[in-house]
C-alpha cells in the first residue's frame, strides 16, 4: 500500500506528535490541577476531563458530513487539554438542554468553521478518508487522535488550507483491509483502556471522545468472518474490566453477539454511539447522591403488587437523549415508576445523572441498568475474573445510590438463568435490594442465592401489551397471598403518560409500587432479612 507509513515510521511520527500533549490518555496519570488534562486513575471506569472555563458553541445541524467530521475531531483534540468546544447535533431532548445545566459560560459562533480558525494552532493537519471505503472514517479517527489531526474530505482540507498528514484514498479495497492495517500499525500506540465502536457513516457524536482518548475506533461485526477474530484480538488486549463504548453492526443481532463476545473477554459495553460532548460533560463536576428519597413502604397485604420499569438503562446515550425527553413528561411522578439508568454516568456525564437524582419525585425510583455498571451477560464472563466486574459495579452502584439492579443474561441470543456461582457473586458483591431479570415474555418472583429477591420482568412495548401481560400473569391468583409482577416498559415506545394509563386500568386488587417497595415487600413475603 504505497504512501502509508510503515509501523515503525508511524510510531516514530506519532510519538513526536504526542510529545506536545501533557497527559496522554494511555497513561494512568493524575494531576493535582483538575482544570487541565485527562485524568484516569486506576480503578476509575472512565476518564475525567479538565474543567472548562468557557465554551465555544457551534450548531452542526444540517452541516455537511465532512464539516461534522472535521469539527467533532477538532473538538476531541482541543478538549483533551481543557474542554472548550461544545457542539450541537440533532437530539430529541433539545439543542441546549444539557448546555443550560452545566453552569459554564458560553458563546455561540454563527459559522461553525470559525472554530477551526480559532483553534488552528492546536491541530497539525488533516487525515483524509476515502469515501469509497467507509471504514477509513474510523481509521482516520484513530489517526487523528494519535497525530493531533482532524478528519475530513480532501476538498475541505484544501479549502481550509490544512496540510494533509495522511491520505487514505485508494489505499484499501475493503473495510476489513482498512481495519486490519489499523490494528497492525496503530493499535500498539492507542489507549488500551477502552475501545470505541462507531458506525463510520455517523459523522459526529462520540467521535470527539475517541480522538481525545487516543482510542482505536472500529466497527467490526463479531459474527462476520475476518471481523470477529480481529475484534477478539483487540478485546483480548484490554485489561479486565474495560469499556467498549459505541455500538455494533447488525442492530439487535449485533447486540447479542457483540455483548456476548465482550463479556467473554472481560469487557463491558456502554451504548454511547449517539452521545454528544462527553469531552465536556466528563469535565464538569456535579453532586452525585449515594441514596434516594425515602418513602414509607406500604404494609404487606394479599394484593397483586406491580412494579413498572423503563428499559434501556445500560444505554448512556439514552440517558442523555431519550430519557430526558420522557423524563420531562408532565405526567411523570403521578404513579410509581422505576427508571433504569447507567451508574457510570457518574464518570462520563455527572451533570446528567445528577439532574435525574435532583429532580426525581417521590414516585421515581432509579435502578442500575443491565447488568450493574456497564452492559454485560454475567454468565458469559470468565468465572475467574467476574469478581473484578462485580466489585467495580458495586462501588459505582453504591456511589450512585442504585441499590437495585436490572440484569440481562444471554447465551447465543437466549435468556438464561444465573448459575449458582454467578448468583453468589452478585449477591455477595453487589448486595442488592433486589434484581430484575430482563426482558422476556413472562414474570415471576423467586429467591436468588438464598437471600435476594429476583423478579423476571415481562417486556411490553405498548399500553395494550402491558395491560394484557398483567392480566395474563394474574390468572389463577386466589387472593390468599401476595403476588409480585414486574413489567418492563419499552422506553423507546412508552412514556410516563402511558404508565399512568396502565396503572389506571388496574382494579382494586392491584397496587403499583416503586422498585424499592416492591423488593422490600417481596423480602417480607419470602421471609428474607430486610436490606
Amino acid at each position: 500500500m504505497p504512501g502509508l507509513p510503515s509501523r515503525r515510521q508511524f510510531l516514530a511520527v506519532a510519538a513526536a506528535g504526542a510529545a506536545a500533549v501533557a497527559l496522554p490518555s494511555t497513561a494512568n496519570a493524575t494531576t493535582a490541577d483538575p482544570t487541565v488534562g485527562i485524568r484516569w486513575p486506576a480503578g476509575q471506569a472512565l476518564p475525567s476531563f479538565g474543567r472548562p472555563r468557557s465554551l465555544d458553541v457551534a450548531n452542526l445541524t444540517g452541516r455537511p458530513a465532512d464539516e461534522q467530521l472535521l469539527l467533532t475531531t477538532l473538538q476531541g483534540v482541543v478538549n483533551r487539554d481543557r474542554p472548550s468546544i461544545y457542539l450541537i447535533q440533532p437530539q430529541n431532548e433539545g439543542p441546549t438542554t444539557w448546555l443550560a445545566e452545566l453552569g459554564v459560560p458560553y458563546q455561540q459562533v454563527s459559522e461553525p468553521l470559525d472554530l477551526l480558525t480559532r483553534y488552528r494552532d492546536r491541530v497539525r493537519g488533516a487525515i483524509v478518508h476515502d469515501p469509497a471505503v467507509p471504514a477509513t472514517v474510523n481509521v482516520a479517527t484513530t489517526l487523528a487522535g494519535l497525530r493531533d489531526g482532524v478528519v475530513t474530505s480532501a476538498e475541505l482540507a484544501a479549502s481550509a488550507g490544512l496540510p494533509v498528514l495522511v491520505d487514505l484514498r485508494g489505499r484499501f479495497s475493503t473495510d476489513l483491509a482498512a481495519y486490519t492495517w489499523a490494528v497492525d500499525n496503530l493499535w500498539s500506540s492507542t489507549s488500551h483502556r477502552l475501545l470505541i465502536g462507531l458506525d463510520p457513516n455517523v459523522a459526529g457524536y462520540l467521535r470527539d471522545y475517541a480522538v481525545a482518548n487516543r482510542a482505536m475506533c472500529v466497527f467490526l461485526d463479531p459474527a462476520t468472518a475476518g471481523e470477529g477474530p480481529l475484534l477478539s484480538g483487540l478485546l483480548a488486549d484490554l485489561p479486565t474490566p474495560s469499556p467498549y463504548l459505541g455500538w455494533w453492526p447488525a442492530s439487535v443481532n449485533g447486540e447479542d453477539d457483540g455483548t456476548q463476545l465482550t463479556s467473554q473477554h472481560g469487557v463491558y459495553v456502554l451504548a454511547a454511539d449517539w452521545c454528544t460532548n462527553l469531552t465536556v460533560l466528563g469535565g464538569v463536576p456535579a453532586p452525585i447522591l449515594a441514596s434516594q428519597q425515602p418513602t414509607p413502604t406500604p404494609a404487606l397485604a394479599n394484593k397483586i403488587y406491580v412494579t413498572l420499569t423503563m428499559t434501556e438503562g445500560d444505554n448512556l446515550q439514552y440517558a442523555q437523549h431519550r430519557m430526558r425527553q420522557i423524563w420531562d413528561d408532565p405526567n411523570r411522578g403521578k404513579v410509581p415508576l422505576n427508571w433504569s439508568t447507567q451508574p457510570l454516568a457518574a464518570d462520563a456525564a455527572p451533570t446528567v445523572l445528577s439532574y435525574y437524582q435532583r429532580t426525581a419525585t417521590p414516585n421515581d425510583y432509579l435502578m442500575a441498568g443491565p447488568s450493574g455498571a456497564g452492559y454485560v451477560y454475567p454468565s458469559d464472563w470468565p468465572a475467574d475474573t467476574l469478581a473484578a466486574y462485580t466489585r467495580q459495579a458495586a462501588r459505582y452502584t453504591r456511589r450512585t445510590g442504585l441499590a437495585a439492579q436490572v440484569i440481562l443474561n444471554r447465551l447465543n441470543g437466549n435468556d438464561i438463568p444465573f448459575d449458582a456461582a454467578t448468583a453468589a457473586r452478585y449477591s455477595s458483591d453487589l448486595r442488592p435490594l433486589g434484581l430484575l431479570m430482563a426482558w422476556t415474555t413472562y414474570t415471576s418472583t423467586s429467591v436468588l442465592a438464598g437471600n435476594t429477591p429476583l423478579s423476571v420482568s415481562w417486556l411490553a412495548s405498548s399500553v395494550a401489551e402491558a395491560t394484557q401481560a398483567i392480566a395474563t400473569a394474574s390468572q389463577g391468583w386466589t387472593g390468599d397471598k401476595p403476588l409480585f409482577l414486574s413489567i418492563g416498559t419499552l422506553a423507546w415506545n412508552l412514556t410516563p403518560t402511558d404508565v399512568v394509563t396502565i396503572a389506571g386500568s388496574l382494579g382494586p386488587n392491584y397496587q403499583v409500587v416503586r422498585g424499592d417497595h416492591y423488593f422490600a415487600l417481596a423480602r417480607q413475603a419470602f421471609g428474607l432479612p430486610s436490606h
